[in-house]
């Protein structure tokens, strides 16, 4: 494989403080979810999907790509399979993603660990430590942020990463600026911390180890946004009663080595018993009261690095099946298109007034050879016939769950035929999947290029 052309410098933050910039110009971006890249990249018969991925992000306009730099424990092509032992062929998977990110002239931002179990994560490092002390074995990852011997494989897993020689371009990481920045975590919370203590100590001391390790790069938090006791006056505007959740929005992005803040944003996960369309008023909301954070008190930019909505083509099953008394979480009138274009819209508008946002990643793309298990990827080419029909049986097994639970909530529900009901509407269920997913591409698309307009207006306004 040929060198990359050397990348472009590295993201800073803008004199203002509001907005990242790339070699002195505004660098507002579209971005998208990709977390399977290392995993799929260290196994040679899979790299053509990651090419693909990367290439499609590349032609839809968009500039970064998020994706996990960890794998931890017994998983499949896991990266560090034991405390402080690392499998090359791993490493060099991640590699190939970042040279060829760099080749294509695409940012990556990358994620250090997982709260939530699936690749390992904090939930490792806890079984790590229970096994090295010899005492029961716990699977809660809230036990990380204080175990010393976590932190200390932690802390020796980011010295590996950050002086890390890339096996094709030859640049260490910490030196490679194909590489936006660090994420700390993926969704970090500490259930049961009222005091959000456990979490910001950590925060503080991994952010301020990970700066020294390497100043190039910038670090953010990876958390959800919940806000906390520092904003009382917001407290109303979280999904939901996340006191307990160990989190404060202002207070853990204040760390003087964070250097941007982030936000998800799952209405269709967080709020219950409400229509599609209370959904897309919050979203509106979640960003304005974080934008008004960021620009207003924290001064640093805001990227929403993980938004998205169910697209699986349940709604249209039920509608047709007779099942939609008890399914809420579609409307005919919300789809996953329309609600993207409501995000983007709000971004956009934040973006042109000049407040504290820069970005934003959606959930999630993949290989046309890689079946969508969540319900929300996003194709940028037709599926395979074989993904197809492996969506096909996942939506499937999703609605005959859905109604499993509603008939668990309500006595007068009834399966009786529902799964050959389901397995009849197929063909529909992929047409419906394929024409909401093409509006979806185009959503995107068109947010790319408006993003690109804005960084070229700020340039020229720079420039005079």
């Amino acid at each position: 494989m040929e060198c990359p052309a050397p990348a472009a410098g590295f993201v800073q933050i803008s004199p203002d403080r509001r907005r990242f910039e790339l070699d002195g110009s505004p660098f507002c971006f579209t971005g998208c979810n990709s977390y399977y890249l290392m995993t799929r990249a260290a196994a040679p018969g899979l790299q053509q999907q990651v090419l693909e991925v990367l290439d499609d992000a590349k032609a839809a306009g968009l500039a970064v790509v998020r994706t996990w730099a960890f794998n931890d424990g017994p998983e499949w092509n896991a990266l560090q399979p034991a405390p402080g032992q690392f499998d090359e062929r791993v490493f060099v998977g991640l590699d190939f993603v970042l040279a060829e990110a760099a080749r294509r002239g695409l940012k990556v931002l990358l994620a250090l660990t997982n709260y939530w179990t699936p690749f390992g994560g904090m939930t490792q490092y806890v079984k790590w430590s229970c096994e090295r002390r010899g005492v029961p074995i716990t699977h809660k990852a809230q036990a990380f942020y204080a175990d010393r011997h976590c932190q200390d494989i932690f802390k020796n897993f980011l010295v590996t990463i950050t002086s890390r020689t890339n096996t094709f371009t030859g640049v260490p990481y910490r030196d490679d600026p194909t590489i936006l920045g660090w994420s700390l975590a993926n969704e970090p919370r500490c259930e049961g911390d009222y005091s959000g203590s456990s979490l910001q100590d950590w925060i503080d001391s991994t952010a301020e180890f990970l700066k020294s390790l390497d100043s190039n790069h910038l670090i953010t938090v990876g958390s959800e946004g919940f806000l906390g006791s520092s904003t009382p006056d917001l407290l109303p505007d979280n999904p939901y009663d996340t006191m307990n959740q160990g989190c404060d929005f202002l207070r853990n992005h204040q760390s003087p080595s964070v250097d941007f803040a982030t936000i998800h944003l799952w209405p269709d996960s967080w709020l219950t018993n409400v229509d599609d369309e209370r959904r897309v008023q919050f979203a509106r909301r979640w960003i304005n009261c974080h934008v008004d954070v960021c620009t207003q008190l924290l001064r640093k930019p805001l990227v929403l690095a993980e938004f998205g909505w169910k697209l699986d083509g349940r709604a249209a099953y039920y509608d047709k099946v007779g099942l939609r008394r008890s399914y809420t979480t579609f409307s005919k009138t919300v789809v996953q298109g329309h609600y993207l274009l409501q995000v983007y819209e709000q971004i956009v508008s934040h973006a042109k007034a000049g407040h504290a946002v820069t970005g934003s990643c959606f959930w999630m793309t993949a290989s046309s050879a890689y079946p969508d298990y969540d319900g929300m990827t996003v194709y940028f080419r037709p599926p395979t016939p074989e993904v197809e029909s492996q969506n096909a049986e996942l939506m499937v097994k999703k609605a005959q769950s859905d109604e499993q639970q509603c008939a668990a909530n309500s006595p007068q529900s009834s399966l009786g035929g529902l799964q050959s009901k389901l397995q009849g509407q197929v063909s529909s269920l992929l047409d419906h999947a394929r024409h909401n997913n093409k509006t979806v591409v185009e959503v995107i698309r068109t947010n790319a290029k408006t993003m690109h307009e804005l960084n070229k207006q700020g340039k020229e306004c720079k420039v005079m």
